[in-house]
């Protein structure tokens, strides 16, 4: 590069070989050495800065993706609590309403189990 368009260049310490393509590059871009050398720089470290960002965004889909997991987890555990409370209350229901006969029918409990409709079969001892 013995006509030096670019004594800024020569400061550089720039391989001669590179000083031919940025020279090159300069003029089908219609800039100058500087410039296209400015420009190159720029868009360097912005796709450096893109990859970071897209890097930091990936970590965080991972970590959010991994907090989605937890929390339907978390959710699948609920349902079972409820549904597990939800019989309890069945049966909690079923013998309050043995232990307090209704008003219409006060032998209601006792003809359960006169009439075996507990289980067992009791006969009727002929109350």
């Amino acid at each position: 590069m013995s006509r030096s368009a670019s004594p800024q260049l020569d400061n550089l310490g720039l391989p001669e070989e590179l000083k031919i393509k940025l020279m090159e590059a300069a003029t089908r871009n219609n800039r100058s050495a500087a410039e296209e050398a400015i420009t190159r720089l720029e868009e360097t470290f912005s796709r450096e800065d893109i990859a970071e960002a897209k890097a930091a965004r990936d970590a965080l889909l991972v970590e959010l993706g991994d907090v989605l997991q937890t929390g339907l987890a978390a959710a699948d555990d609920l349902n079972e609590v409820q549904a597990s409370l939800q019989k309890a209350q069945k049966i909690l229901d079923a013998k309050r309403a043995a232990s307090h006969p209704s008003k219409e029918n006060p032998n209601a409990e006792r003809d359960k189990v006169v009439n075996g409709i507990d289980g067992y079969g009791i006969p009727d001892l002929g109350e």
